[in-house]
């Protein structure tokens, strides 16, 4: 599963590039984080995703834990990692390109998601619904990070 989108931030290139390549500050970024571990461009993190758009009783998150890497690679970022949640391995690459364009900078960004069997389990509308919710928290919380 593939998702993109677009932000716009009223900051200069090398702070926006600085703060998406500190795992710190990213990771802090997840939805209901629960415990971060980073080592260089690596870090761990157990964090909450938010499922309640599939309306199932008593069950509002699922717990994830992943590892990844931040890659410099220019204007571009990478981010790649895999974890686990319910039991079901995650793959997941986030790719980010910063344009500079005057007193702002546009975050062009895909995320390629594999969810694996969670994809057969529940289809591709439910997971979609999860990622969406779920991505659109990251986009939130880098914006205000940034003071949009």
């Amino acid at each position: 599963m593939e998702l993109k989108g677009e932000l716009e931030l009223k900051r200069n290139i090398n702070y926006v590039k600085e703060f998406l390549l500190d795992p710190k500050k990213f990771t802090e970024c997840l939805p209901g984080l629960q415990n971060y571990e980073v080592e260089g461009n690596n870090f761990k993190a157990i964090f909450k995703l938010d499922v309640s758009q599939l309306r199932i009783p008593h069950i509002s998150t699922l717990t994830a834990n992943i590892n990844a890497v931040i890659m410099d690679e220019g204007n571009k970022i990478e981010v790649v990692g895999n974890g686990r949640s319910a039991g079901i391995g995650i793959k997941i690459s986030i790719l980010m390109e910063l344009i500079e364009a005057g007193v702002t900078v546009k975050l062009s960004w895909k995320a390629k998601i594999d969810l694996g069997m969670l994809m057969r389990l529940i289809g591709e509308e439910s997971v979609r619904k999860i990622a969406d919710v779920n991505v659109n928290y990251i986009i939130n919380c880098i914006s205000t990070k940034m003071g949009n």
